[in-house]
């Protein structure tokens, strides 16, 4: 491989944009990660911006990132997280890789091509003198699902395989995959009685867009619908979709719309919240809670629809043919609807939706602690500053029953209020559950200690696929999760 080494340019400076009290010290790393990367590349022409934002969900909507990204293109434009968060984190690396991928922008290199030789470049100022040997033609399109769009594990995976790959070690194996049935979704491919609708919003599909194997011209209003199968580009968020789509292109990016028949959703959304690979129990419990959900939470957003993300359930498309049987195979749950809730792990410590959020049952449902998840115990520290930001933005006040926290001499505050808060302001790890306690300290901050990933409340995914690995069924865990209190009056 014959290397291209680029000529040493002036820095071109950026239009700087969001936090302009952040620009300094941006600048600064900019600078010195512009010279550095000059070997990978030759700087595009033109007029560029950075956008450091203000707070973590701004970041996230406009780019549609995923907790772990700090910097993202879009555009012309380089969006950044918040400066609390980039300042925590090694602010050079993440600026080689994100020029390196912009000095690499019509170069027309694979997906996986161009992030390994991003990663590369946050530790080396020039390419090596031969990069290693290529994989087969269909492990590279893997790669490259993956890191368009794949589950988290997948692109886990990829990641960790590109790194061995940069320091030719042993490279490890893909996840497993289940190859769905052709005719799964035969039956459900139409609207029903009972339909469902899940909508991507635009500010989160961004860039080209091609269906099926043809392009979209983006021209904002315009609208296509599809019947039947439909298949994304491998660069978009989406993954294919069986059902009725409509997409239309919006000034922010793409719309979708996906109206699917109701097991078919109870599918996608326990597949995106567990994985194809948990455990079939597992997946049958969950089933059977998101059934009753569905009877109690009919208006979620404006027009009854849904949407893909926690706030309902995550959805990234249609679900492989295996957990379309856990779906056919679930228990029939007596639970109240209104209290049929999930959560990602309640680190063996579970609320009851009492405490949570004032009404509903005051019993909290079983969990166990599982060794090996991340979110068993946590430990965070808000600033002073950060607090005073929670403080101003909310109202003090509980309803009986209901778990609170004082700041200093203010409140109690509602702890899922504060949770919520904690996380649009400054990233959804800041605060990650309700169970939890707080120490006040003198400078205004304050220590939390917790345990769990989410509310807390309902069945606990990280329990369902502990105890469905030790051999419970799906009706063992759902009589372990949900109190005899919870059940249908």
């Amino acid at each position: 491989m014959v290397l291209f080494v680029a000529p040493s340019l002036p820095f071109v400076a950026p239009t700087f944009e969001g936090d302009l009290g952040a620009q300094g010290a941006v600048e600064e790393s900019l600078r010195s990660a512009f010279t550095a990367t000059a070997a990978q590349g030759a700087w595009p022409t033109g007029s560029w911006r950075i956008f450091i934002h203000p707070d973590a969900v701004s970041f996230e909507t406009a780019t549609g990132a995923p907790p772990g990204r700090s910097g993202q293109w879009v555009g012309d434009t380089l969006h950044l997280r918040p400066w609390d968060q980039l300042r925590r984190r090694d602010l050079g690396a993440v600026l080689r890789h994100e020029l390196t991928h912009r000095r690499l922008t019509g170069k027309g290199l694979r997906r996986w091509v161009e992030e390994a030789r991003c990663l590369w470049a946050e530790a080396h100022h020039r390419p090596p003198k031969a990069w290693p040997g290529l994989p087969p033609l269909p492990f590279q399109e893997r790669l490259d699902r993956a890191l368009a769009g794949g589950t988290t594990r997948d692109q886990v995976w990829a990641y960790r395989w590109l790194r061995a790959w940069l320091r030719r070690e042993s490279l490890p194996e893909p996840p497993s995959r289940r190859v769905p049935e052709p005719d799964a979704w035969v039956k459900e491919a139409g609207t029903s009685a009972d339909p469902v609708t899940v909508v991507w919003p635009a500010e989160r599909l961004r860039g080209p867009l091609t269906v099926n194997g043809q392009p979209l011209s983006h021209q904002p209003g315009k609208t296509w619908r599809f019947q039947g199968r439909v298949r994304f580009s491998d660069t978009f968020l989406v993954r294919d979709l069986r059902g009725t789509v409509k997409i239309r292109a919006e000034s922010q990016g793409w719309q979708v719309s996906w109206t699917i028949a109701r097991p078919a959703w109870i599918a996608a959304a326990t597949e995106g919240e567990l994985g194809a690979e948990a455990p079939f129990e597992s997946r049958r419990a969950l089933a059977a809670v998101l059934d009753r959900w569905l009877e109690g939470h009919p208006n979620q957003h404006p027009g009854g629809t849904l949407c893909p993300l926690t706030h309902c359930a995550v959805v990234r498309g249609t679900a492989s043919a295996d957990t379309v049987r856990a779906v056919r195979r679930a228990p029939e749950l007596d639970l109240d609807p209104r209290w049929a809730f999930f959560t990602g792990s309640a680190g063996g410590w579970s609320l009851s939706s009492r405490e949570v959020w004032g009404e509903g049952p005051a019993d909290p449902g079983g969990s166990v602690e599982v060794q090996g998840d991340r979110w068993l115990s946590w430990e965070r520290t808000l600033s002073a500053l950060q607090v005073a930001a929670l403080k101003r933005d909310l109202k003090p006040g509980l309803i009986p029953g209901q778990r609170g926290l004082k700041l200093g001499d203010s409140g109690p505050y509602a702890m899922e209020d504060l949770r919520l808060a904690a996380g649009r302001h400054f990233g959804w790890t800041t605060w990650p559950s309700n169970a939890c306690e707080g120490e006040w300290r003198t400078d205004g901050s304050l220590r939390l200690k917790g345990c769990g990933w989410g509310h807390n409340v309902g069945l606990c995914l990280a329990t369902a696929r502990f105890r469905a690995t030790n051999g419970a069924t799906a009706e063992q865990i759902l009589t372990e999760a949900f109190p005899a209190s919870w059940r249908t009056p």
